[in-house]
């Protein structure tokens, strides 16, 4: 199968299962996409077992595929504004300081605290981990997605505050995870030894350069938007931004993610200026992009994660020890990476809703990002699907994949499944503290 093949097979099996979950089994999109492309992912898997042609064919697409560019610098441009779009500028103002720590400290010390407890579990164990490929593990699994977690905290009437942290951490930590991923992967491709001083410059050099660059970007958008009432050209403006915008910042050495999410929180909050009809138009769109999107995020997941499962073998049992052993770290260190956190806020007077704490850790579901982020986990000049490395290379980078597929599996279907009745309970009673 040629590239354009694999797409038009992703695309078509996206829909039809889609569709049968909306009809048949009636789950939150998040979940009957990912339960979708593990059902691909096993198929395949039993294609290969059994000698199946057809197993043969989807891996050699699948290993065609260019992941890095087809996500990292192309899908998630759009994924992140369109999540954007959506941000109340003005409730998030209210809420800054909060989600500013969250999602900085939520992403950097929460990395770190994986990275240190993962490497002493991986010289234990021998996984044959360093520390810098936990690190790179721990900067691809923070991030967090507010999806179906807000959709939840909406039906049963969270606090509004509560709904604002949740979704304005999730969006900003994508950013923020991004950025400190492609600085992990620079220090682990760099020669030599990398400094502290010259880590935190490239982090702060990319986030603060993405930050300002979005603004701009939404600023010069939104006039442009002012003076056209055409919702075509208005949805080409938008799209121009997440296209030019991303590629842009990417040729400057910023952030492009951060500066998607700052782009579309500008530009979706300067609705006044566009007329109700448009405004709707470019709501479905955007809206459609964005299901659509995460959708083929996560069948393009189940496809790669059969063609890591055929080359990993016999070592499969190690990869599957270490991506059980990352979902307890992981759960730990977000709860402790927002406790600290959110006991100095509160001790400066900032109000949380009671179960704010459980509630953040228990629903810090993590979606297509770090999918994404870990189909581009590069070794040298080799990225992930191309595979041009040597076993020992492979199999690492492929324990990294099922860690990260295995942490986000469990925050999707059972974390996902059970943050209502969590919500609810603290929704009942008020008085209930952290």
């Amino acid at each position: 199968m040629d590239v354009y093949q694999v797409i038009g097979a992703v695309i078509v099996l996206t829909t039809l299962l889609n569709y049968a979950n909306r009809r048949v089994l009636h789950l939150h999109p998040t979940i009957g996409m990912l339960l979708a492309g593990a059902i691909v992912a096993g198929v395949v898997a039993w294609g290969d077992a059994v000698g199946a042609s057809f197993a043969a064919s989807i891996r050699a697409g699948v290993k065609n595929l260019q992941f890095n560019d087809l996500l990292l610098q192309g899908m998630l441009g759009f994924l992140l504004f369109a999540g954007a779009r959506q941000i109340n500028l003005k409730r998030l103002l209210n809420r800054l300081w909060p989600i500013s720590v969250f999602a900085l400290g939520g992403v950097v010390f929460s990395a770190f605290l994986i990275a240190a407890a993962l490497s002493v579990l991986s010289d234990a164990l021998g996984l044959g981990l360093t520390f810098l490929d936990c690190l790179l593990f721990g900067a691809i699994i923070s991030p967090t997605d507010p999806i179906a977690v807000l959709s939840i905290l909406r039906q049963v009437g969270a606090p509004k505050d509560l709904e604002m942290d949740v979704e304005g951490e999730s969006l900003f930590n994508d950013g923020i995870g991004v950025v400190m991923f492609l600085v992990v992967v620079k220090v682990m491709n760099s020669p030599g030894d990398v400094g502290v001083g010259t880590v935190m410059g490239l982090f702060a050099l990319e986030a603060a350069g993405g930050v300002l660059m979005g603004f701009a970007f939404g600023f010069v958008a939104s006039r442009l938007i002012r003076t056209s009432q055409d919702s075509k050209t208005q949805l080409l403006l938008t799209l121009c931004i997440a296209t030019g915008g991303y590629q842009l910042a990417g040729l400057c050495r910023v952030s492009g993610p951060l500066a998607m999410v700052v782009a579309g929180i500008v530009v979706g909050n300067h609705k006044d200026w566009v007329e109700p009809a448009c405004e709707a138009k470019l709501d479905a769109v955007w809206g459609l992009i964005d299901e659509v999107g995460n959708a083929i995020l996560f069948m393009l997941v189940g496809l790669e994660l059969a063609l890591v499962a055929h080359l990993m073998l016999p070592e499969w049992h190690v990869c599957l020890v270490a991506g059980l052993i990352a979902i307890p770290v992981v759960l730990l260190a977000r709860g402790v990476a927002l406790a600290g956190p959110m006991w100095l806020l509160r001790w400066q007077g900032v109000h949380f809703s009671p179960g704010a704490l459980r509630i953040m850790t228990w629903g810090g579901l993590r979606g297509g990002l770090p999918l994404a982020m870990a189909l581009c986990i590069p070794t040298q000049a080799a990225q992930m699907s191309g595979y041009d490395m040597t076993r020992d290379q492979t199999v690492d980078r492929a324990m990294l994949l099922m860690m990260t597929y295995c942490v986000v599996l469990f925050s999707i279907i059972p974390q996902g499944l059970t943050i209502k009745p969590l919500v609810q309970f603290f929704g009942k009673d008020g008085k209930k503290g952290e």
